[in-house]
This record gives C-alpha cells, structure tokens and sequence, in this order.
C-alpha cells in the first residue's frame, strides 16, 4: 500500500523526535556528523544510505546507545542525549533492532509480557498493550506459546515489531525490517508500518530497500558517511529518482 499524500492546510504537527546537529562517537571513531531530522506523529519517515553510512548509528543514538557529544536529540520537546535506552523508551518509543533479537527459550507471549514490564506499564494495561499487538499481528495468535527463537523469519520480525508497539505507544523506531525476508512479507511488513503511521504514531524506517521505502514514505532523509546529504518529500522523490543514483549509488 502506497503512502496516501495528506491534503489541506491542517496546522503543522509537533515534533515527537527531532535530531539537531547531533555528534556520534565509536570509541575516537566520529561516525554522526551533524545529523539533523525528525519525526511528526502520523509520519513514516524513511532513513535511507548505503552499508555503513550512519543509519543504525543513528537510531542507537536516538536510544542512548551510542556516545553522543554534540548537539540534542529532543523526544517530546526534552533532550533525552545522556539517559540510558531504559528511560528513553518511557517517552513512549519502541525500537526494533536489525537482529531482531528474539531470546532462546522464550515464547511469544513471554516476549510480549518482557516488553510490557520493561515498558513499566501498570499491571492493568499490560494485558492490553498485548492484545493490541495481536490486533496488528493476528497471524501470531497461534504462536503465543511457542518459542520466539525457532518461528520462521518473518515471525520474528513480527514478534519484533510486536514488542516494540507494546512500548511504543507513540513512535516506533524500526532498524532494517525487510533483511533476509521474501519479498511478499516485506510487503506485508511494510504495508503495518504504514497503518501504524496513519493510525497516528510516528515512525523512523532505517531501510536498505529504498524503492519501498519511498513507497511507503511521507519524508524521506539520505545519509552518507554520517552527514545527511540529501532530504525531501517522498512524493516528490518518487517522481524524479534520479536522485537515488547519486546518493544511493543504485
């Protein structure tokens, strides 16, 4: 399902997350160099770059794992640069890492119940933050009591991005999701985020498949050896892809 352009003159959206000028270290190894984006509630924001140009190192910015020595990373109007991932999430962000991360020996339904008590939800709505992620993933119903580690891939990523709703009541930030799926569930994956937005959240999509990214996008970033060099409307960008040959090298 393509992105459906917005139209009217409604008033512009506050920031859920907003990056300015952001430093980001390895070690001595300055990987960000100024990155600055953000994100609005109801918008897909695509982060698109070549292996190695900064994407992942700028969602684990974002969470607090990754030194950070300049500039703001603002979630909700407040810089969160220099609090531990545990307390970043409690801004209602949930975050799907590209390896999926799923535990040995845990079952769906544990995965989901870990993600509701690392969310720090009330006993009351930990139930519910549960079914909702059933709603989105109904497929998983099946699978509640069967151990996360040995589902096919696309289930795991379901699972995934499963948990991360469960505690990102406000916006997702989503690493990679369509790495080492077929072609249909990617879609299929691609089609929930798009749902997720339009229902309301945020989302920042880290994405090596561009073309479906863009198809999927409100705004679109590009970044190249962690400086953004290129940025823009996606429905702009759909129509003059020349662009991608520069920047993306595809």
């Amino acid at each position: 399902m393509s992105a459906v352009p917005r139209e009217g003159s409604a008033p512009p959206r506050t920031a859920l997350l907003e990056l300015q000028d952001v430093q980001a270290y390895y070690g001595l190894a300055h990987v960000l160099q100024g990155v600055s984006l953000g994100v609005r509630p109801g918008e897909l924001v695509a982060l698109l770059g070549r292996n190695g140009a900064g994407k992942t190192t700028t969602v684990k910015s974002i969470m607090g794992m990754v030194s950070v020595r300049g500039g703001s990373v603002r979630c909700d109007g407040r810089d969160v640069v220099g609090l531990p991932a545990e307390d970043v999430a409690q801004f209602g962000i949930g975050y799907v890492p590209e390896d999926r991360r799923m535990f040995p020996g845990l079952s769906v339904r544990e995965n989901f119940r870990l993600a509701a008590i690392g969310a720090r939800l009330p006993r009351g709505e930990q139930q519910d933050a549960q079914r909702r992620a059933l709603e989105v993933f109904p497929q998983l119903e099946a699978h509640l009591d069967r151990d996360a580690s040995r589902l096919s891939g696309g289930q795991q990523q379901m699972v995934a991005v499963g948990r991360a709703l469960i505690g990102g009541r406000r916006l997702l930030l989503v690493d990679e999701i369509t790495q080492g799926l077929a072609p249909n569930i990617a879609a299929d994956l691609g089609r929930t985020l798009r749902h997720v937005a339009d229902e309301g959240l945020g989302v920042l999509l880290v994405e090596q498949n561009s073309q479906m990214a863009l198809e999927l996008a409100d705004q679109v970033y590009v970044i190249d050896q962690g400086v953004i060099v290129h940025s823009g409307d996606a429905r702009e960008l759909r129509a003059d892809q020349s662009w991608m040959e520069q920047y993306l090298q595809l």
